[in-house]
Parts: structure tokens; sequence; C-alpha cells
């Protein structure tokens, strides 16, 4: 089989595509067209004192791999560390190195690394801006590198190991990329789990839009049936006591994904009474939420408590955009005048709001993602355009859940936004 040219070994180095420990066999058979026989070997002086290295790969002149090359880096591993005389004379400076080891020297543990080599030729790795490795070639010859040119070769190496670097880096942000997608992925998993699973409530018709602008949320929604803790005269037969909430952490992606997790972790542990409303609620959340460290997130919400035996609705807004509020083709927003999000003032007391709601009414909750979603043009969906929407849109829920999606698809060019965006449209039937 004929002796590849340079060109050819070139372009093998530039297809190079696969893991780290076939990089040091690559770069060993192209070099070997230019030395012959010679052994090959990669030291790590990241972090280290002048001269001293760890050994992170190396191949005999015949071509076997000693160590294999699997931890390029020293991120996963502690590698073999040296500090002898010899490595200190190779790899002291910053230049190539050409050295013939002495007696002394040859017996030390790092030329017994090297394969007991008569010569030596270092060469130091440019990369990011700083030397974190060298190449150390070694040969039976005790002059087999007096003809090269060392600025050249200089050259030559850095060029041969950024065509191998690049494919590795690019590999590693892949798999790293593939492993925190991942973990993201298991957190959305475990945040959709928590989110009802359209839980049927006497009196009340109602439709869910929650879309993600990544893969976690930080839009958090709950609806639950509070007739349970009815008085014992309340018609169960004929409607429930419903609470619905609807939170916003700032920001989005898996950081807010995991603040609204841990919002309701904290909510399921309240046991307040009927009296303390939805208020007492998040009086409760937000002084647990201070109750490790400071937080980089604040939290907008929205609960909205029905007793339909009492045509009575209870609500509360913490930082949270206006409940709208549907009467015939009459819009009323309710929680204009909000009160401070979650996050920001320990022992703040939330107040309760109350109004009249009858069978025929509907309730619209939104996150700002909805009304902040911008067209080509950056003009925002904004609160007066759904306002409008919900007032002339179908007394059904589900039919006006969908006009409202369709409208604001058509505005932000798609299904998803640039923030998480959640919509709940609610209509009382009894």
């Amino acid at each position: 089989m004929p002796k590849p040219t340079l060109l050819e070994s070139v372009l093998e180095l530039s297809r190079f595509d696969e893991d780290s420990a076939a990089a040091l066999r690559v770069l060993h058979r192209h070099f070997a067209l230019k030395f012959g026989p010679c052994s090959l070997a990669l030291v790590l002086v990241r972090g280290l004192p002048p001269g001293q290295c760890r050994l992170a790969g190396s191949i005999a002149a015949d071509g076997r791999e000693h160590v294999p090359n699997t931890d390029p880096f020293g991120l996963n591993s502690e590698l073999p560390l040296f500090d002898d005389a010899l490595a200190n004379r190779l790899l002291g400076g910053l230049e190539p190195r050409r050295i013939s080891p002495t007696g002394t020297e040859s017996r030390l543990p790092f030329a017994l690394a090297l394969f007991s080599p008569h010569g030596l030729l270092g060469v130091p790795i440019v990369n990011n801006g700083e030397v974190a490795h060298w190449l150390v070639f070694g040969s039976g010859d005790p002059a087999p590198f007096d003809d090269i040119a060392l600025d050249a070769l200089l050259i030559e190496v850095n060029l041969a190991a950024s065509l191998i670097v690049r494919p590795l880096s690019t590999r590693a942000l892949r798999d790293q990329s593939s492993r925190q997608r991942q973990a993201i992925e298991g957190l959305a998993d475990v945040q959709r789990q928590l989110l009802p699973d359209n839980p049927p409530i006497l009196g009340l018709d109602y439709a869910i839009h929650w879309q993600p602008a990544e893969t976690a949320a930080g839009d958090y929604y709950d609806l639950v049936s509070l007739t349970r803790h009815a008085p014992v005269d309340f018609q169960r037969d004929r409607y429930d006591i419903w609470v619905v909430t609807l939170a916003d952490v700032s920001g989005h992606g898996a950081a807010a994904a995991m603040e609204a997790v841990q919002f309701d972790a904290i909510l399921r542990t309240y046991q307040g009474s009927e009296e303390a409303g939805p208020a007492g609620a998040l009086t409760y959340a937000n002084r647990y939420f201070f109750s490790r460290r400071t937080r980089h997130h604040f939290l907008t919400a929205l609960a909205l408590l029905y007793r339909p035996d009492l045509r009575r609705a209870t609500y509360v807004s913490a930082g949270h955009p206006p409940l709208l509020h549907r009467q015939g083709s009459r819009v009323i927003e309710r929680g204009a005048d909000t009160q401070i999000p979650l996050g920001v003032l320990r022992d703040h007391e939330w107040v309760n709001h109350h109004f009249v709601a009858n069978p025929g009414d509907l309730f619209v909750l939104y996150t700002d993602g909805i009304i902040e979603a911008r067209d080509r043009r950056g003009e925002p969906f904004g609160a007066t355009r759904l306002q409008s929407l919900v007032a002339a849109g179908p007394e059904d829920s589900a039919a006006l859940l969908e006009s409202l999606r369709s409208a604001l698809f058509e505005h932000q060019g798609g299904a998803i936004g640039v923030d998480d965006q959640t919509l709940i449209v609610l209509r009382v039937t009894a």
C-alpha cells in the first residue's frame, strides 16, 4: 500500500470526527510521515507550574497505544503527574525544544513514561489564548529532530491540533447540551405532572392553553374543587366550590420552572381556613419563599375562589395582569389595583376582593406572555386587544379560548412565543 502524501494526511486530519481516544492515533500517523518511527505523548500543563505536566495519552513508536487519550482536558480524572528534571528541562519554557536525555534523566519517571527515548522534541499547543498542552515526540535515535525547523513545526503542530480539537470540542459541547437537555426535559416532565389533569368541576366549564417558551416553563396554574370543605347543607350534587390559581415566575426556562415547582409544593402544605381566602394562601406561600436564602426570582399570581351557593367570587392579585370578568358583552377588569408580587417582602399580607358572579359569567386569566407577544414589527398583542376579543367572543369556554389562541398565533407568527404563555377561560354554568 503506497505511503500517503502530506496533503492526504492533512485531509485525513480535516475529516476527523471521532472521540479523543482516536485523536492521538490520527496525530501519530500524521507525524510519523515526517519523523519516521516515533512515539507521541500528549501532556497537560494547564494550571501547573512550569516544568510539571500530566500525561493525557501516549503511543509507542510501533503505533501501540499505552495510555488512551480518553480525558485530554483533565476534567474527569486525575491524570498521572510528572515533576522531575527531564520534565522540567523539556517543558520549562514556552518555545519548542529538542533535547537528548542524559543517562540520569533516562531513568526518571517521565522518560520511562515516554518509552525511554534517546531524543525528545516538545512542541507547545496554543488554544483559547493559552498553552494548555504539549505534544512530545520521542525517538530511539539520539538526534532525529536536529534538521527540523522549529518555528515551522510549531505552526504545523498547532494547525494539526486545531483540526483535531475542533470536532472534539464540538462533540463535547454537543454531549453537554444533550445532558442538559435531558435534565431540563426531566424537570419539564415533573412540572407537567403537577398540572391539573382536567378535573371535573360541577357548575363550571373551562378551557386552558399552557405553552412554555422553552422545554420547561415559569408559568404555573392549578384548578381544584374545595367542596370537601363546604358546609354540611351545601348542594354537592349541583355544583362545586372551586379555586383557580395562575402564577408567573420572572424569566422563563429551567430556573423559572424550578421556582414554579417550589411554589406548587408550598401551596400544597397550606392548611388555612376559607375565611383567609386566596389571599391567605399567597401570604403563606410568600413567607416560605423566604425560608432559605434571597431568591433571584419574583412571582406574580392571581387566585380566584368561587362559592356558587353564595354567588360570591373572591380574588387576590399579586402583581399579576388583571382578571377579565365578562357579563353578557360587558368586560370588567378586576385586579388592576394589583398588590406586590411574591418574593419581594417577606412579611407582606395580601388582601381579598369580592364581587358577585352568576351563571353565564365568563372569567379569563392570562400571563403577561400573552399581552406582551409581539409581531414582526414589534407591536405587542396588548391588553386592549385581548379585552376586545373577550368581549366579542363566543359564550362557550372552549370556543372562546380557541378564538383567543388563533388571534394570538396569527399575531406572533406561530404557536410558541418568546415568553411562556397561559390562557384560562372559565364559564359558570350553575
